[in-house]
């Protein structure tokens, strides 16, 4: 079962890490709909920990003993190198969010991402972890064994899987799955999008953060067969994976776009595949 005062913890220090400016323990009281008594005296327990840091002007910022952590998460997480260099490289040439998750056996964590030229894909954060269920995860899923495809296939309802199990030979033919939907769950998408990262400042949403996301997972659509992507007629196009692999050739991570657009014509597609595969080609280490 969660626990609220966890959460609210969790909450302060988000906050803090998605703000460009510190806050004083009054605007992250108001923010997060916490009382301004708990709120302080979890600031005074965070300072004291050194995972924030109090300024002569009364306003928080996070501490040093975060720093630490940071850099033991990355070493856990083992990610590519310079990943968030090339996140950033990749948004700003395809001019929409862009995002890397780990897949860890029956699970999915985003553990980088950069949205400062649109909407995150599944309008998430760095930390969220989802299921592996099929037809999520299908481009690190159609380059791994036949042991991960059955189960990921298992997943799925018996009369998707083998129209699923075609699309894990054409994915890993062709390094990249593209996700269509229709031109109104687009928009509904983008908005829904927008309405999680509203209620991430929200201590006490998180429930509603998860009945929102599962709103995203049934409208994100599902990938096209290459026959639908060479049409000459612009699609709508909601998001784009490849895999990523590790020093030993193993796929670890996938690689997301999500242009979020309602038609994409065939030379767009064609740039976004391009910049999406040969970016997961660079950040690959074998």
């Amino acid at each position: 079962m969660p626990s609220p005062p966890t959460d609210r913890v969790v909450s302060i220090i988000g906050m803090l890490a998605a703000r460009n400016t510190p806050a004083t323990s009054a605007d992250l009281a108001d923010a997060l709909d916490l009382s301004r008594s708990t709120t302080g005296s979890i600031l005074a327990t965070l300072e004291q920990r050194g995972w924030v840091l109090r300024l002569p002007d009364l306003r928080y910022q996070l501490g040093p003993a975060l720093a630490t952590i940071a850099a033991r998460a990355r070493e856990a997480l083992s990610l590519p190198d310079n990943a968030m260099g090339h996140l950033e490289g990749l948004a700003s040439r395809v001019r929409c969010g862009a995002a890397l998750s780990l897949i860890d056996g029956t699970q999915m964590v985003f553990v980088a991402m950069t949205d400062r030229l649109g909407h995150i894909p599944r309008g998430i954060e760095v930390g969220v972890r989802l299921p592996l269920e099929a037809p999520g995860g299908i481009s690190v899923v159609a380059s791994s064994g036949p042991a991960v495809q059955q189960r990921w296939l298992d997943t799925a309802p018996p009369d998707r899987r083998d129209q699923l199990a075609h699309l894990l030979t054409q994915t890993a033919s062709t390094g990249v799955a593209v996700w269509g939907a229709d031109a109104a769950d687009i928009d509904r998408i983008d908005v829904l999008a927008q309405v999680v990262t509203h209620l991430s400042s929200n201590a006490a949403s998180q429930r509603l953060r998860d009945q929102v996301r599962a709103l995203i997972d049934d409208t994100s659509g599902y990938p096209y067969t290459v026959e639908a992507l060479e049409s000459e007629l612009p699609l709508p196009i909601s998001y784009m994976t490849a895999a990523v692999f590790d020093a030993g050739g193993t796929p670890r991570w996938e690689l997301q776009i999500g242009p979020l657009r309602s038609a994409v014509s065939p030379d767009e597609r064609r740039t976004y595949i391009a910049e999406l595969t040969a970016t997961a080609r660079a950040m690959s280490q074998a």
